[in-house]
């Protein structure tokens, strides 16, 4: 953008007069006349709403769809499941120990030749979030593995059921059960040893003990049910020196998602309303969007042309603040600014320049007696 150069066109006092009054003259502008029947938002007004609107909008699509998700939620069962295996070694007649039972919590090393049996004890509870109706059919089994340690392969499995299937309901919200089982540990032993003397003195072998849950969970007063499996594991090393014994724990929170069968109105009026509210948002958000993008500086013929007039002739334009009163002169219009360019060249006078309406519109004027002549620089992109 050129400097001011009043030194390049004071060239008398009378001159100095008439552009110290020039740049004193306050700038007539045309007064737009609206219907006074219709509203107008200047450009800062419709901002300033659409971002109340949007942000209004946004707060109470966040909350109603809180309220979908937790109305949706309302109906789901969760819960907290809790299981854990202690065991005790029932031993043999032997000179070792003064004592029959081994409890675990003695922290003592099972001798695998002293073992009769082991007791396995399984806690396993549930806590729910509401009411439920439970129903399980349970069973605990054994399963013995001989395998290969290096290749994973099974050499020999053989099932076994422990107990009978059975059953347990609760109501509430809470559920739990307690069982123990005994095994025969020394026949599984001999077993898995009679076979790695026989076949494969490097074979593993183990016997892995399970309690089977198999339940049906119903809310009260729902006419609805989920199934929902899991198992306790105590594995037991067979045909080893010592005796090693690998539980598994549970404590877990499962959630189940349960939906009425009839579909509620009140339901359905909130994701009704979720949906018109989403689409606003995204509305006012794409309006919002369109004005914040014309505080842009757009780059179009006008910038250009401009741009190219100041560069290039930048030392015989002065940049002014203050557009003159035309109505005072004799207004001559030019339509090219080369035309403007050879008048200077006639009369001697600088050539006065002053944008109007940024990247719209701006004035070139050479001020000559009486006659202003004019080249006005539009965005003829904006008309319409």
């Amino acid at each position: 953008m050129p400097k001011k150069k009043k030194e390049e066109f004071v060239e008398s006092g009378e001159l100095k007069e008439e552009y110290e009054r020039i740049e004193k003259e306050p700038i007539e502008t045309e007064k737009l006349e609206y219907d006074n029947k219709s509203l107008y938002f200047g450009y800062s007004s419709r901002v300033s709403v659409l971002m109340v609107l949007f942000a209004v909008l946004a707060i109470i699509c966040a909350i109603l769809a809180h309220k979908v998700i937790n109305y949706k939620e309302a109906n789901d069962v969760k819960f907290i499941e809790v299981g854990k295996i202690t065991h005790q070694a029932v031993l043999k007649d032997n000179d070792i120990y003064d004592k029959k039972i081994l409890k675990e919590s003695d922290k003592l090393t099972y001798i695998s030749g002293l073992v009769d049996k082991i007791q396995i004890n399984y806690s396993y509870k549930l806590n729910f979030n509401k009411e439920v109706e439970v129903t399980s059919n349970n069973k605990i089994i054994a399963e013995l593995t001989i395998y290969d340690p290096k290749s994973k392969n099974n050499y020999y499995t053989q099932k076994y059921e422990l107990t009978n299937d059975f059953e347990e309901n609760f109501e509430g919200e809470k559920a739990s059960i307690e069982k123990m089982v005994s095994i025969d540990y020394d026949k599984y032993n001999k077993l898995a040893s009679e076979f790695k003397s026989k076949y494969n003195k490097d074979a593993k072998a183990k016997l892995d003990v399970k309690l089977l849950y198999d339940a049906r969970i119903s809310p009260m007063k729902m006419n609805a049910y989920k199934n929902y499996s899991t198992k306790l594991v105590a594995s037991i090393s067979l045909g080893e020196t010592n005796v090693n014994i690998v539980k598994s724990q549970l404590d877990n929170t499962i959630s189940i998602p349960f939906r009425q069968k009839r579909v509620s109105l009140y339901s359905v009026v909130l994701e009704l309303l979720l949906i018109i509210l989403i689409i606003c948002v995204i509305i006012v958000f794409v309006k919002l969007n369109k004005l914040l993008a014309k505080l842009q500086p757009q780059d179009n013929e006008y910038d250009k042309e401009r741009k190219r007039i100041l560069d290039e002739y930048d030392n015989i334009i002065v940049n002014v603040s203050i557009l003159p009163n035309l109505k005072k002169y004799k207004e001559v219009k030019i339509y090219e600014f080369e035309e403007l360019l050879d008048l200077k060249e006639n009369v001697n006078e600088p050539i006065r320049y002053m944008e109007v309406a940024p990247h719209n519109k701006c004035y070139f004027f050479i001020k000559h007696g009486d006659e202003v002549f004019v080249y006005t620089l539009k965005n003829t992109s904006n008309e319409r």
